[in-house]
Protein backbone atom coordinates (compact mmCIF):
# COMPACT_ATOMS: atom_id res chain seq x y z
CA UNK A 1 0.00 0.00 0.00
CA UNK A 2 1.05 2.91 -0.87
CA UNK A 3 2.67 5.71 1.99
CA UNK A 4 -0.08 8.09 0.55
CA UNK A 5 -2.79 6.10 1.27
CA UNK A 6 -2.26 4.84 5.10
CA UNK A 7 -3.35 7.64 7.84
CA UNK A 8 -1.85 8.04 10.82
CA UNK A 9 -4.16 5.90 12.87
CA UNK A 10 -3.57 3.10 10.85
CA UNK A 11 0.02 2.66 12.17
CA UNK A 12 0.33 4.23 15.61
CA UNK A 13 1.20 3.10 18.97
CA UNK A 14 -1.90 2.78 20.90
CA UNK A 15 -3.11 3.60 23.86
CA UNK A 16 -0.48 6.04 24.84
CA UNK A 17 0.70 5.54 28.00
CA UNK A 18 0.53 8.73 30.73
CA UNK A 19 2.16 9.34 33.95
CA UNK A 20 1.69 12.06 36.15
CA UNK A 21 4.21 15.26 35.94
CA UNK A 22 4.91 14.06 39.69
CA UNK A 23 5.93 11.00 39.31
CA UNK A 24 9.60 9.98 39.76
CA UNK A 25 11.81 9.02 37.01
CA UNK A 26 12.62 5.91 38.35
CA UNK A 27 9.08 4.70 38.24
CA UNK A 28 8.52 5.95 34.73
CA UNK A 29 11.73 3.77 33.78
CA UNK A 30 10.33 0.95 35.35
CA UNK A 31 7.35 1.13 33.05
CA UNK A 32 9.16 1.62 30.00
CA UNK A 33 10.55 -1.46 30.22
CA UNK A 34 7.51 -3.48 31.38
CA UNK A 35 5.65 -2.01 28.70
CA UNK A 36 8.37 -2.40 26.05
CA UNK A 37 8.23 1.44 24.60
CA UNK A 38 10.51 3.86 24.51
CA UNK A 39 8.28 7.00 25.48
CA UNK A 40 6.02 8.07 27.94
CA UNK A 41 3.38 11.05 27.63
CA UNK A 42 3.67 13.27 31.00
CA UNK A 43 0.31 14.58 32.21
CA UNK A 44 -0.93 17.36 34.08
CA UNK A 45 -4.41 17.24 35.35
CA UNK A 46 -5.07 14.43 33.28
CA UNK A 47 -4.11 16.87 30.36
CA UNK A 48 -0.64 15.60 28.17
CA UNK A 49 1.89 18.61 28.95
CA UNK A 50 5.46 16.77 27.95
CA UNK A 51 6.86 13.54 27.09
CA UNK A 52 9.44 11.60 28.22
CA UNK A 53 11.71 9.17 25.93
CA UNK A 54 14.22 6.53 26.91
CA UNK A 55 16.64 9.47 25.43
CA UNK A 56 15.62 11.82 28.21
CA UNK A 57 16.71 9.77 30.92
CA UNK A 58 19.72 8.79 30.09
CA UNK A 59 21.34 12.48 28.88
CA UNK A 60 19.40 13.98 32.03
CA UNK A 61 19.76 11.96 34.79
CA UNK A 62 22.07 8.78 34.13
CA UNK A 63 24.99 11.34 32.25
CA UNK A 64 24.30 14.09 35.04
CA UNK A 65 24.48 10.74 38.01
CA UNK A 66 21.29 12.09 39.11
CA UNK A 67 18.97 9.47 41.31
CA UNK A 68 16.18 8.60 39.12
CA UNK A 69 13.90 8.06 42.39
CA UNK A 70 14.30 12.11 43.37
CA UNK A 71 13.82 13.57 39.66
CA UNK A 72 9.93 13.96 39.02
CA UNK A 73 8.87 13.88 35.39
CA UNK A 74 8.08 17.39 35.12
CA UNK A 75 12.13 18.32 36.04
CA UNK A 76 13.16 16.20 32.22
CA UNK A 77 10.42 16.06 30.36
CA UNK A 78 10.48 17.80 26.82
CA UNK A 79 7.86 20.72 26.17
CA UNK A 80 5.91 21.88 24.22
CA UNK A 81 4.25 18.74 22.61
CA UNK A 82 3.87 18.40 18.88
CA UNK A 83 0.37 16.63 17.51
CA UNK A 84 -0.83 15.35 14.45
CA UNK A 85 -4.78 14.03 13.96
CA UNK A 86 -5.15 10.60 13.61
CA UNK A 87 -6.61 10.82 9.99
CA UNK A 88 -3.46 12.83 8.57
CA UNK A 89 -1.71 11.28 5.95
CA UNK A 90 1.71 9.71 6.49
CA UNK A 91 3.43 11.96 4.54
CA UNK A 92 1.93 14.88 6.49
CA UNK A 93 3.68 13.18 9.66
CA UNK A 94 6.94 12.99 7.67
CA UNK A 95 6.93 16.14 6.64
CA UNK A 96 6.39 17.57 10.44
CA UNK A 97 8.86 14.92 12.12
CA UNK A 98 11.37 16.28 9.81
CA UNK A 99 11.03 20.14 10.14
CA UNK A 100 10.56 19.60 13.99
CA UNK A 101 13.84 17.46 13.99
CA UNK A 102 11.75 14.84 16.50
CA UNK A 103 11.01 11.01 16.57
CA UNK A 104 7.78 11.15 17.55
CA UNK A 105 4.28 12.91 17.30
CA UNK A 106 1.15 12.48 19.75
CA UNK A 107 -2.04 11.59 17.85
CA UNK A 108 -5.44 13.42 18.55
CA UNK A 109 -8.55 12.05 17.54
CA UNK A 110 -11.59 14.18 18.18
CA UNK A 111 -9.89 16.41 20.91
CA UNK A 112 -8.56 13.44 22.86
CA UNK A 113 -5.27 11.58 22.43
CA UNK A 114 -5.31 7.90 20.74
CA UNK A 115 -1.80 7.80 20.68
CA UNK A 116 1.35 8.33 19.00
CA UNK A 117 3.14 7.81 16.10
CA UNK A 118 6.74 7.38 16.01
CA UNK A 119 9.84 7.32 13.03
CA UNK A 120 9.25 3.40 14.13
CA UNK A 121 6.17 3.00 12.74
CA UNK A 122 6.38 4.83 9.95
CA UNK A 123 9.43 2.45 8.78
CA UNK A 124 7.66 -0.63 9.90
CA UNK A 125 4.19 0.14 8.53
CA UNK A 126 2.78 -0.98 11.87
CA UNK A 127 0.73 -0.21 14.61
CA UNK A 128 1.61 -1.56 18.12
CA UNK A 129 -0.57 -2.49 20.51
CA UNK A 130 0.91 -1.49 24.31
CA UNK A 131 -0.14 -3.21 27.90
CA UNK A 132 0.39 -1.01 30.60
CA UNK A 133 1.69 -3.41 33.63
CA UNK A 134 0.46 -2.09 36.61
CA UNK A 135 2.05 -4.49 39.57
Amino acid sequence: MSMGLLEVGDIMTYPAITEDEDVSVAKISKDMKMSGIGSVVITKEDKPVGIITDRDVVIKVIMRNRNSDGVKAKEIMSSPLMTIEADASLGRACKLLLEKGIRRLLVIDDGELVGIVSLRNIVTGEPLHVRKYLF
